[in-house]
């Protein structure tokens, strides 16, 4: 049986209690907290929700890039916020940019190193993860950073809607990089281009994707992270998270 972890970044607006106790309701089990929920939450609050819900609160969300001003500094706080809290796994940007130079490059990569290895002094896993305007905008980058840092404690997080943006086919890119997969995303919501729901890229063959996300042996959490509305309270976004995995399922 699949089962589901949800972004908190599209209910930023929101606090933790106006909305985790929906989602338990809507086929999720697990969590991933963006950094505007995880920032100053108290490991009391994770843990009562936890039991008040069923829920698992399972990674976190970073977008600092370890290239920015302080940025090693910002991520070695991230993961103690990860330790305090008790998650394990933390989904990480490469920083950096699509033009980035072989120095540049270089210098990034020995950055990771650096942050990966005071992961690993915490025993926590971070998840790599593509995204365009980025150093790992595609199948190219993301594997030469994973193939510079074989570390147990990198790990990938697969989504395909950003390889589809970089020009990679999506199921060539999950093949490719099996080996280092650690979890699996889908980019939901109001897609820009298109105005259509609940994925973004629809023109992206699904089936294909679900196919091979089974045929590599993926057994974990899949997390859905819905976004381009516009809400008022949480209850819409709630909805489309439950949609969307409604309609993942059918692609499997």
């Amino acid at each position: 049986m699949r089962t589901y972890r949800a972004s908190t970044l599209p209910f930023s607006q929101f606090f933790l209690t106006d909305f985790v106790g929906e989602l338990s309701h809507s086929g999720v089990s697990a969590i991933e907290l963006a950094q505007v929920h995880y920032s100053d939450v108290e490991a009391e609050t994770i843990s009562t929700l936890q039991e008040e819900t069923g829920l698992h609160f399972t990674s976190m969300l970073s977008t600092v890039g370890v290239d920015a001003p302080d940025g090693i500094e910002a991520l070695i706080s991230i993961l103690d916020t990860a330790q305090r809290l008790s998650i394990s796994t933390i989904s990480i940007a490469s920083g950096g940019n699509e033009t980035a130079t072989a120095r540049e490059i270089e210098a990034i990569i020995d950055g990771l190193k650096t942050v990966i290895a005071e992961a690993a002094a915490r025993n926590l896993t971070l998840m790599l993860y593509a995204h365009e305007g980025s150093l790992a905008y595609n199948l190219e980058r993301t594997q030469q950073i994973l193939n510079a840092i074989p570390s147990e404690n990198l790990g990938f997080y697969y989504s395909p809607f950003h390889f589809h943006r970089a020009g990679d086919d999506p199921v060539v890119a999950l093949r490719t990089l099996s080996e280092r997969l650690t979890s699996v995303y889908f980019n939901c919501g109001v897609d820009s281009e298109t105005g259509s729901e609940p994925f973004w890229a629809p023109e992206m063959d699904f089936h294909a994707i679900c196919q091979e996300i089974d045929r590599v042996g993926y057994a974990g959490e899949i997390m859905l992270i819905y976004l381009g509305l516009q809400a008022e309270t949480p209850q819409p976004i709630i909805e489309g998270v439950s949609n969307a995995r409604a309609k993942l399922e059918s692609y499997f």
